[in-house]
């Protein structure tokens, strides 16, 4: 980031100097800058590159052009655009009085004149920009500057430009215009074709929330929220605010309506409505009463608009209303419930040395804790972790995760004395609503922790259950020492990327633990699943490793056959070993006992995915990202990755979009998203786009190492040199990942195929089928390892043996029991069949897995060289005319 704003200061030099950043949105980067020319302070606004990339220079600056032209009161001027060195920016005047969200925050409610000469100025504003053309689809409190008494509108900047750009190029950046408080029905629902009506529905929601004190509708997600703008009637402002008049009132309904044609228009006539400072009750205005407008946008409406699954549809918006820190903004400080909780990373007052990890291992055992109770909601660890250093007002912070009550705290370790301080605080009002010193022994530790559980329960509300109590008093172990070293634990555990060397320190310190108390049941299950978790990371993929994860559960729960955490082991046992019925049977035991439990929430929804339980997959999705609305791996996986398999590719770029706001550095993201385009449309430059993002031999987690990407794309893209030329660089010999197992001896045998040389291609289809031969031996149950041996086998010729490979994986469990491994191994095995000649069978697989969940489309039909043996059959291009384009799996 810092390197981007050096370039940018140098390509600007000559007009502008940059002071310092004034804020970050989804679209662009405002700073502080000086006009040289003028000696004037202005805002400057560039946008961001692969924004800046999508729409090209030339597109940005003729459509800006029109909005330079508007000239109004109550819209903030353009005063310059250009194009610097790729940055596209423009120029404001930069307003040092404060926004409307700034009096809001400040004021929550506003009077009734001065909300209705907002609400007119702003009108009258969007009036003159519609008679011109320009649209601005994002109306909202923090687009709405107070100047001198008057609202000015800011930000007409962006809107014309993308909307010319059009819909596809905005997709593709990951990118959208909106904010889902305040968004029309029509824009929530994805249409293109929007009007200054669009505008004058948020303009509503806008005055809604000036006279209610929170927009119309509000929600724990963005989803929800969305969903209300689309089936749901707002409250009666006067319900609320009963000093409100009955004419603004309806008014406001009718500006609110859900079909455009019952809105106001043009937006004018929404002003005339609202009358004159003063004189808000005039009953001359055109209105028309909520329970006389017919709702015609209805869910068949949304459906005629190819709206695929719209619980997912504020992932295509919600990036447009995301902050600085890339997290959703507000939609009203102060309207989420105090038992909604967020405990903040505690301050390590102990320094680096050996009691550092008492800090971390407190913090993330107290929600733990307050997971067990069914009427809180604790925000997940991960959702936290980016707050410990609190560079963010507290307000800020609860609203990006959607909380009412704020925990903050420090602990330190002197000698043999443990100091916790801890308060907490009311993130609406930054009222304190306790606070606590304990200064007990390192002995105390547990209690300590089931403590401050117990106080959090009782400010904010909730009642305990007489399990929940037993649940959070109950001593987990009564060795003092054991809990510390469990602890510590638990610190390597939680660190993020998966690293194998910090999950074996982990295990070291966990084995310490239950060696030092064999009865400590907790330790047994968390170790159990840290050996699932070593094994299905690839750390270390032998069966032993399962056999070690199968031992520690049982051990859990024999010794304490309630313990949540011992039950979710044993769910994770089944799980891995792909009996997902029972994993699911022993996961929602431990849901009993832990209700909001984030891991939990997700290992609900892969094993579902895996079962082939769509919906309910995409139901633990909803809980998932409520309790971890900071997690971009949850956004990744059972969000893209989900929506991605179910062939709803819009969704799953926008699910992917979203974790990349959240973690923009993670390559594995980028490059799904990537693999999504190709699957989509069949375009390979935003993968290699991706790609040249990230270094050569970054890990991608599950999709194994970029080189293994690039591999696959360059086959693809039929280039065998380049191929080959990357090959010769690999030093590893294997391309290994969560789904494949491809020596690269077999990619160079399928390069030299493309070139022609059958002698090259067949030595490497030998070298690759020796080592397959040997890593068989070692991993006789791995479905990867018999599909590529398979491929190879092909490769040489050897009909009978490759067959052999695919009766093998047609009687595997992945094959026939996992919704999600079995249709990646059936292209494998229909690759092999065509390879071998046999048509008919390869057809019926690809047809089979082309209309189920999967990631095969006609689109990789047509790029992957190993469909070549059968591409001129005639029945291959029917099946591409048939299923073209890919359309969402039905389910």
């Amino acid at each position: 980031m810092t390197d981007l704003v050096d370039r940018l200061k140098v390509a600007i030099a000559d007009r502008y100097t940059i002071q310092r950043e004034l804020g970050r949105g989804g679209m662009a980067a405002v700073y502080l800058a000086t006009d040289l020319r003028h000696d004037r302070p202005v805002a400057l606004k560039v946008l961001k590159p692969e924004l800046a990339q999508a729409l090209g220079a030339d597109r940005f600056l003729r459509e800006i052009k029109t909005t330079a032209q508007l000239t109004h009161p109550h819209i903030l001027p353009l005063l310059d655009s250009g194009d610097a060195d790729g940055f596209l920016y423009y120029v404001m005047p930069y307003v040092e009085g404060e926004s409307l969200r700034d009096r809001l925050t400040h004021e929550k409610q506003l009077p009734v004149d001065d909300a209705l000469q907002i609400s007119r100025e702003v009108a009258d504003a969007l009036s003159y920009a519609h008679s011109h053309g320009v649209i601005h689809r994002d109306i909202k409190p923090e687009n709405i500057l107070l100047q001198t008494g008057h609202a000015v509108v800011a930000d007409f900047g962006i809107a014309r430009a993308v909307d010319q750009a059009g819909g596809d190029k905005l997709t593709e950046t990951g990118l959208a215009i909106g904010t889902p408080a305040y968004m029309s029905p029509e824009q929530a629902a994805g249409s293109q074709d929007l009007d200054g009506r669009s505008d004058l529905y948020a303009l509503g929601c806008v005055l809604y929330e000036m006279l209610a004190g929170q927009p119309p509708f509000t929600g724990p997600t963005v989803e929800s929220v969305i969903h209300q703008h689309l089936a749901v009637e707002p409250p009666n402002i006067t319900a609320i605010r009963p000093a409100v008049p009955a004419q603004v009132a309806a008014t406001l309904q009718r500006a609110l309506a859900k079909t455009p044609a019952d809105r106001f228009n043009p937006v004018a006539l929404f002003a005339e409505a609202l009358g004159s400072r003063g004189s808000a009750a005039v009953t001359s205005a055109p209105v028309m009463t909520v329970s006389h407008v017919p709702r015609r946008f209805s869910w068949e409406r949304i459906a005629l608009l190819g709206i695929a699954a719209l619980v997912v549809i504020g992932a295509a918006i919600v990036v447009g209303r995301w902050t600085r820190s890339g997290s959703p903004e507000p939609s009203a400080t102060g309207t989420h419930p105090r038992s909604a909780i967020a405990v903040l990373p505690f301050e390590n007052l102990s320094g680096e040395g050996p009691n550092a990890y008492f800090a971390a291992g407190l913090h993330d055992e107290l929600i733990t804790q307050l997971a067990k109770v069914a009427a809180l909601k604790p925000i997940s660890r991960t959702s936290v972790m980016e707050y410990a250093t609190r560079t963010k007002p507290l307000r800020q912070i609860a609203d990006e995760l959607t909380v009412g009550t704020i925990i903050e705290g420090s602990v330190q370790v002197v000698g043999e004395r443990l100091r916790v301080n801890v308060q907490l605080i009311d993130a609406a009002t930054d009222q304190h609503l306790w606070a606590e010193r304990y200064d007990r022994t390192l002995d105390d530790a547990f209690a300590v922790q089931s403590d401050i559980a117990h106080q959090i329960v009782a400010v904010v509300g909730a009642t305990l259950g007489g399990a929940e109590q037993m649940a959070i008093a109950e001593t987990p172990t009564a060795n003092a020492e054991a809990y510390r070293l469990y602890l510590q634990g638990q610190e390597y555990y939680q660190r993020p990327g998966y690293l194998r060397r910090n999950w074996e320190i982990a295990q070291d310190f966990y084995e310490r633990a239950v060696a030092l108390d064999p009865t400590f049941a907790l330790a047994h299950a968390v170790l159990s699943e840290l050996h699932g978790r070593i094994f299905w990371h690839r750390h270390d993929p032998s069966p032993d490793r399962l056999v070690r994860q199968r031992t520690e559960a049982e051990i859990a729960l024999q010794l304490a056959p309630n313990l949540a955490e011992a039950h979710r082991a044993m769910g994770l046992v089944h799980h891995f070993e792909r009996d997902g019925q029972a994993a699911l049977e022993e996961y929602h035991i431990a849901l009993a006992g832990m209700p909001n439990d984030a891991f939990l929430w997700n290992l609900i929804g892969g094993v579902n995915r895996r079962l082939g339980h769509w919906d309910e997959a995409l139901g633990a999705l909803d809980k998932l990202v409520a309790l971890d609305p900071r997690n971009a791996d949850r956004f990744r996986d059972l969000g893209g990755g989900t929506l991605r398999f179910l062939h709803s590719y819009q969704e799953a770029v926008e699910w992917y979009s979203r974790a990349m706001a959240l973690a923009p550095d993670v390559a594995g993201v980028d490059v799904e998203r990537g693999w999504t385009w190709v699957e989509w449309h069949g375009r390979l430059d935003s993968l290699r786009a991706a790609l040249d993002r990230h270094l050569p031999d970054v890990d991608l987690g599950d999709e194994g190492s970029a080189s293994a990407a690039r591999a696959r794309m360059l086959f693809w893209e039929r280039k065998a040199d380049s191929l080959l030329a990357l090959l010769r660089r690999t030093p590893q010999p294997v391309f290994d990942g969560q789904q494949f197992y491809l020596p690269t001896a077999l990619y160079a045998a399928w390069a030299h195929q493309l070139r022609g040389d059958g002698v090259a291609a067949q030595a490497a289809f030998g070298s690759s089928r020796a080592l397959l031969d040997s890593v068989v031996a070692l991993l006789p149950d791995d479905w990867r390892v018999h599909a590529a041996r398979g491929l190879a086998l092909a490769g040489l010729g050897r009909r009978h043996e490759a067959l052999r490979e695919v009766r093998w994986l047609e009687q595997s469990p992945a094959y026939r029991e996992d919704a999600l491994d079995g249709p990646l191994l059936g292209e494998d095995r229909a690759r092999i069949l065509a390879a071998v000649g046999e048509s008919d069978a390869a057809l019926e697989e690809i047809e089979r897995f082309l209309t189920r969940p999967s990631e095969l489309s006609v689109h990789t039909l047509r790029l992957d060289p190993r469909w070549d043996p059968i591409r001129n059959d005639p029945r291959f291009q029917a099946l591409l005319e048939k299923y073209d384009p890919p359309q969402p799996v039905r389910f």
